[in-house]
């Protein structure tokens, strides 16, 4: 009996055992998720009357991006911000916390502010900054030995300020202009760099600035023409507007490297230098032939080397999409020629390149190391400020890819791509190079990417339809619901995304890492979508963040907006999106999107909607991000006509949730285990009882029989 008992005993133990940990493996697989929520926490009003037409920000108004970094070095970031007055330059901090009843937005704290003194230049021509840029230069700048920043301001006219960390003016450059009358022109592309690297020992740390000046194109009042073709529309006909040629290039793409400590020249980049006559104009030469890329080279300037010669070391700077100022970029690298082999990823890693012993050019010195900043206290903070000893500077511009001396501004070699807004990339690892055009036309919605092979004949590849749903028994598509007046380019990015579907999941595809790309498309009707190179749909997400129904509204003749909605969106209205961290310094895993009144964050890899927050007016201008409340997340500034208002995002654990879900999952499980195991009980005690009477009225049977036998 004793041992029934114990075997009994044994059972029950295992049996919890085994609910246990199922109830443990259950939690883990269906654990809930940590959660994100946006919040505004400042707001840094604009006055409406500093715009040019007193009531919305247009382009004559609009300010450059602000700027999140420590600029003194203590571990507190600050906001760097152009006032829309195109006045004065601020920096800004977060506001002390504000009684819990109160649910006014407080105002940012205004921590430093300085005027810009810019300069007439040419007679009645007002200039206004257009660019800005911050950067770390060595410490021994400063009287206290401590890393700080500086400030440096680039005006439309190409005016070069440069501030110090607590906005003390330390000098003001006017660079040589190629153009005579500004009133006829405006700027195609403009960047700065500021850099900790020395390369001329009297004059320590350097600001590169680059650009191009364009026709200034008198464009048609797009409001005017919306009007107009409202009065020709029949019913199912689409609004044509005109065209208008934004890549026309009127200037050469000039580049400058300026001393951060003074401001003196140190060399330039401009039209008619470094160029040499070419005896043939029409030699086809095999070096001018990219081996790799299939790309015809233009040798334009002494000393300029094919593409090929520095073989794969310059691919990292591709995929290449230039489509208005933003993607204008100014980047550090070490490459060097390579000729006769294939470069290995060690002979193109930088940690491996080793500085010349002797060299003529005094910046090679060993009392003047190229790359020496900071004084070794801090890491590098920005991606240029992490390549040890660069000897070039990559720009990307809206002629394509140029590599120039450090040391010179001597091109080294330059790879010519059509600013006709499509990507380049080498999509299969062939060594050519295909086209993607995502904007076929300006009456045509973005919701087709024709895939183009470029060698060795021109030819249609493929055409990826970006606007369907596609499910196991139907189809969608939107592509004539889309927008055509605000369209935005896709971004290409490393693969990150988890093909969704449960089916691949327990298939274990995810578990391998993808080496391809991802295309990013964004929509006006809110959604995001990232889709692989060979057209498969990786995950959709419809979010909030929409504007095509208003675009919609402008084109069809059955809803006519109101005239003064018609000219916010189509001078005002700039839809963002911007590829950022989640953490300070993390790798960039989501995609934060700004329509018409709502801002939403949504994840990469699996295409979750991490957060959202309504907006009370359209945004003007693209996304910033920045963690500038200093908690390790990075939070968002938002600029809109009433302002600029910054958006803190904010993680949540819920590991109380899962522990919760846990405890509960196993109760029910002992619960059900507990009624089973009492009607199983039940049951056996009846069989018993049963068997019990059915033994008795044996016994009294046979007793019966027995007496009857002894009569």
């Amino acid at each position: 009996m004793m041992s029934i008992l114990a075997g009994l005993k044994l059972r029950f133990g295992l049996r919890e055992l085994f609910y246990a940990s199922l109830c443990i493996v259950l939690g883990y697989l269906l654990r809930v998720r940590d959660s994100y929520s946006l919040n505004p926490v400042w707001r840094k009003r604009s006055e409406v009357s500093k715009f040019a037409n007193g009531k919305f920000m247009t382009d004559a108004d609009r300010c450059p991006p602000p700027i999140v970094t420590d600029l003194e070095g203590d571990g507190v970031n600050e906001i760097v911000l152009i006032s829309n007055d195109l006045l004065h330059l601020n920096i800004l901090a977060m506001p002390s916390l504000s009684d819990d009843n109160d649910r006014t937005l407080a105002h940012v704290a205004v921590k430093n502010k300085v005027e810009l003194t810019l300069r007439e230049r040419m007679k009645g021509y007002m200039s206004r900054p257009y660019s800005m840029g911050v950067g770390y230069v060595a410490a021994s700048s400063f009287p206290d030995q401590t890393e700080k920043q500086i400030i440096v301001v680039v005006s439309d006219d190409w005016q070069v300020l440069c501030f110090s960390h607590d906005l003390k003016l330390m000098w003001h450059q006017l660079l040589p202009l190629p153009v005579t009358d500004l009133h006829a022109v405006e700027v195609k592309s403009l960047a700065v760099q500021v850099s900790p690297f020395t390369i001329e020992k009297n004059h320590k740390n350097l600001v590169v600035v680059a650009g191009s000046f364009r026709h200034k194109t008198h464009k048609a009042d797009l409001v005017t023409e919306v009007k107009m073709g409202e009065e020709s529309l029949t019913q199912n006909n689409t609004m044509e507007y005109s065209a208008e040629t934004e890549n026309e290039t009127l200037t050469h793409f000039s580049t400058f490297a300026l001393s951060a400590e003074d401001g003196l020249l140190l060399w330039k980049h401009t039209a008619g230098d470094f160029e040499e006559a070419r005896a043939d104009k029409k030699s086809n030469s095999l070096s001018d032939l990219h081996w790799k890329l299939s790309l015809h080279h233009k040798k334009a300037h002494k000393g300029e080397a094919p593409w090929s010669d520095y073989g794969d070391q310059l691919d990292q700077f591709l995929p290449h999409l230039w489509a208005d100022n933003s993607d204008t970029e100014i980047l550090m690298a070490r490459v060097n020629k390579q000729f006769g082999k294939t470069v290995t990823k060690e002979a193109s890693d930088p940690q491996n390149d080793k500085m010349p012993t002797s060299s003529p050019t005094s910046s090679f010195l060993p009392d003047n190391l190229m790359g020496l900043a900071y004084g070794n206290k801090k890491k590098p903070r920005k991606n240029h400020e992490q390549v040890k000893n660069p000897n070039s500077i990559v720009i990307r511009s809206p002629e394509g890819l140029q590599v120039l001396s450090l040391v010179t501004g001597q091109p080294r070699t330059t790879l010519h791509f059509p600013a006709d807004r499509s990507l380049y990339l080498d999509m299969d690892k062939d060594g050519h190079v295909e086209k993607m055009v995502w904007d076929l036309g300006q009456y045509y919605s973005p919701c087709y990417l024709d895939l183009w092979r470029l060698t060795p004949v021109q030819e249609k590849i493929d055409q990826i339809s970006l606007c369907t749903s596609k499910r196991l028994f139907w189809t969608r598509s939107w592509s004539l619901e889309e927008d055509i007046y605000k369209k935005i380019p896709p971004k290409i990015i490393k693969s990150l995304a988890r093909k969704s579907g449960v089916l691949r999941h327990f298939l274990g595809h995810n578990l391998f890492e993808d080496n391809s790309y991802d295309i990013i498309i964004f929509g006006g009707q809110g959604r995001v979508s990232s889709i692989g190179l060979d057209g498969t749909i990786h995950w959709q997400t419809m979010t909030e963040s929409k504007w095509g129904d208003i675009s919609l509204n402008i084109r069809r003749s059955g809803r006519p907006a109101p005239d003064n909605l018609k000219e916010e969106f189509m001078l005002s209205f700039q839809p963002g999106r911007i590829i950022m961290p989640l953490h300070d310094g993390g790798a960039k895993v989501a995609v934060a999107m700004s329509g018409w009144n709502t801002l939403t964050v949504v994840d990469l890899v699996e295409g979750t909607l991490l957060a959202h927050h309504s907006i009370p007016a359209p945004p003007t201008a693209p996304l910033v991000y920045g963690d500038f409340d200093n908690d390790g997340l990075v939070d968002i500034i938002l600029t809109c006509k009433k302002g600029y208002i910054g958006f803190a995002l904010k993680l949540q654990h819920n590991y109380e949730l899962t522990v919760l879900y846990t405890i509960s999952v196993f109760l029910i499980i002992i619960l059900f285990s507990w009624l089973i195991s009492t009607s199983s009980q039940g049951d056996n005690d009846s069989d018993k009882d049963s068997d019990k009477d059915d033994g008795e009225e044996d016994d009294v049977i046979g007793g019966d029989d027995r007496l009857a036998d002894m009569q």
